[in-house]
Parts: C-alpha cells; sequence; structure tokens
C-alpha cells in the first residue's frame, strides 16, 4: 500500500490547453478541481518525499479550513506541495500538514480557491464518520482500484479494520464506507496487495485522535453533513 515506487510516474506528466481569443488576451485560468472519496493525488518535494495516494473524505475543520483525510503514512513531511493525479494542470492545489500512525491518518490543507469539495466520486458517498462492525457490508474507493466492495471481517483491540475489499498501492488513503458513513481510512494489506484482506485505520477513533491533537483538521466535518 506505501506508494513510494511509482513505476507509471508518466501517467502525471503536465498536460496543458490555451485557448487565445485574441493576442491581447490572457490564457484562461484552469478551472478549480473537484476533490472527494477517492480522489488520487501526489505529493513532490525530494526523491524522499513523492507519494501516491488517495483522499478518503473532504470537507472543512473547526477553524473553517478546508482539508483533505488520507492515510498518515502519505504524509512524510508537512509542507509538501499536494498535485491531483487527474487534473496536474491545476498545479499544487494544497500542502501535506500531519501523519500520524496507529492509527494511520492524515492531514492536507487544500487551497479553496483550487478545489471544490464534493462528497461524492465513483458512486460512494461520505456525509458522516462512525464505526463499524464484522461482518458489515463495506465499499472502498481510491485512486489504483476505483471502488471495490467486500465485508468487514475483524476490528482488532488496536481499531484497525480488516476487510475483504481488494486494494492496490495509490489507494492508500482512500475511503472505506458503509452506506454513506466513512467507517476507515485504507492504510496497507495485511500480506499481499490484493490477494490479502486490507488493512484501514479507523475513522471514528482517527477523528477522535485528530481532535483531540487539535490544530488543522481538528473538528473536521465532511462536506454533506
Amino acid at each position: 500500500m506505501r506508494a513510494k515506487q511509482l513505476g507509471a510516474a508518466a501517467v502525471f506528466s503536465f498536460v496543458a490547453s490555451v485557448a487565445v481569443a485574441s493576442p491581447a488576451l490572457a490564457a484562461p485560468a484552469v478551472p478549480a478541481a473537484l476533490v472527494g472519496p477517492g480522489t488520487g493525488y501526489i505529493t513532490t518535494g525530494g526523491i524522499e518525499d513523492l507519494t501516491a495516494c488517495s483522499f478518503a473524505a473532504v470537507g472543512y475543520d473547526a477553524g473553517g479550513r478546508l482539508v483533505g483525510l488520507t492515510a498518515g503514512h502519505c504524509v512524510l513531511s508537512p509542507g509538501l506541495p499536494v498535485t491531483l493525479v487527474e487534473n496536474p494542470g491545476a498545479g499544487p492545489v494544497g500542502v501535506t500538514v500531519s501523519g500520524h500512525w496507529g492509527p494511520d491518518y492524515g492531514v492536507v490543507e487544500l487551497d479553496p480557491a483550487k478545489v471544490v469539495p464534493v462528497s461524492s466520486r465513483g458512486g460512494i458517498t461520505v456525509t458522516d464518520i462512525g464505526p463499524t462492525f464484522p461482518g458489515q457490508p463495506v465499499c472502498k474507493i481510491g485512486a489504483a482500484t476505483a471502488t471495490t466492495c467486500g465485508t468487514v471481517l475483524d476490528v482488532r483491540p488496536d481499531t484497525d479494520i480488516v476487510t475483504g475489499t481488494p486494494t492496490l498501492w495509490a489507494d492508500s488513503g482512500g475511503a472505506l464506507v458503509s452506506g454513506t458513513t466513512l467507517v476507515g481510512i485504507a492504510s496497507h494489506a495485511d500480506t499481499v496487495p490484493v490477494l490479502s484482506p486490507t488493512v484501514y485505520a479507523s475513522a471514528a477513533e482517527s477523528l477522535a485522535r485528530l481532535n483531540t491533537r487539535g490544530g488543522t483538521g481538528a473538528g473536521f466535518r465532511p462536506i454533506g453533513s
């Protein structure tokens, strides 16, 4: 699930198109990008800072900042530029803020001038955050494998959630939902990606830890809540 090896880096090449009505007019601005559950992004900095991951949900924190929840291991250091896989022409749309392991959650602050937050993508909608239980049907959305579904196999004492929902690298940080409730944040495979159960950080526990810590992301409420 960790996304520091990016064999398909060419996919993220910059593509720009400019429509010019007359020589006197400047090129039009790149339209704001839709960002929501499962939206893929990359972080850039030094070679050791390069990751490809996904968002679990986007919303506002208690301070009114627009933020995205993701996996903690996707935030290798604070202040890294975040660029969308689907819209590289928009340039950086935010910066990494913080990452945490145990549970595996992270925070990205987004630029509201460049991002349109949405609650639904790929048939997955997030309107709130809550707990889960073994046997519960769930679905996941991420940048690598899009939408896949399964059931909760276990909720571990450390609050990690184990499911049979397939994932690959770059799905890290993606949303695990039951209905429209975000219950997990894609973290890692137990052994071999796709062929083994996937572990998700508990979204409810992640938010509780985030609220206790304070700062950017605390008091997070997803768009649509």
